[in-house]
């Protein structure tokens, strides 16, 4: 196994666990080089079992950070649309996550998992609406919030 090195500082990368995932670790920096399967395990562990996740890369550009597993230039992205940029391998080997970003990463998975709920629960209101049925006012603080 090819010895990684950190795109950042270029230190060693160290074996790790990261949000239960296998990752690699710089000690210098505290940022993490996750695989793709790994990245996709910490998403689904986050995730609601049904809830489609959809695309992950949006508004890609290239930095100057060299990918630890294939050496070519990393594409950095805002994450799932969200105000959250990290880099990618270039060959999807996999993501370079900056220090506590898997935590902002649970967080967005979650959030849209939320935003699909309310999303979801506003549809069937409006489908009542239109048949005529009369939603009382708990209800539809309780539909706001996404619990219906």
């Amino acid at each position: 196994m090819q010895q990684l090195t950190c795109p950042v500082d270029q230190t060693d990368l160290i074996d790790s666990k990261t949000s239960g995932e296998e990752s690699s670790k710089c000690p210098t920096c505290e940022g993490v080089w996750l695989t793709t399967h790994a990245m996709e395990s910490l998403e689904d562990n986050s995730a609601s079992d049904d809830m489609v996740k959809g695309q992950r890369q949006y508004g890609k550009h290239p930095v100057d950070h060299a990918c630890p597993h294939c050496n070519e230039q990393m594409i950095r992205f805002r994450y799932r649309g969200f105000n959250l940029e990290i880099e990618a391998c270039p060959t999807d080997a996999g993501f370079w996550l900056d220090e506590k970003e898997d935590r902002d990463i649970r967080d967005v998975m979650k959030q849209r998992g939320s935003n699909l709920s309310r999303s979801a629960s506003a549809e069937k209101s409006w489908h009542k609406a239109r048949r005529g049925e009369k939603v009382g006012i708990f209800q539809r603080v309780k539909q706001l919030f996404g619990f219906n």
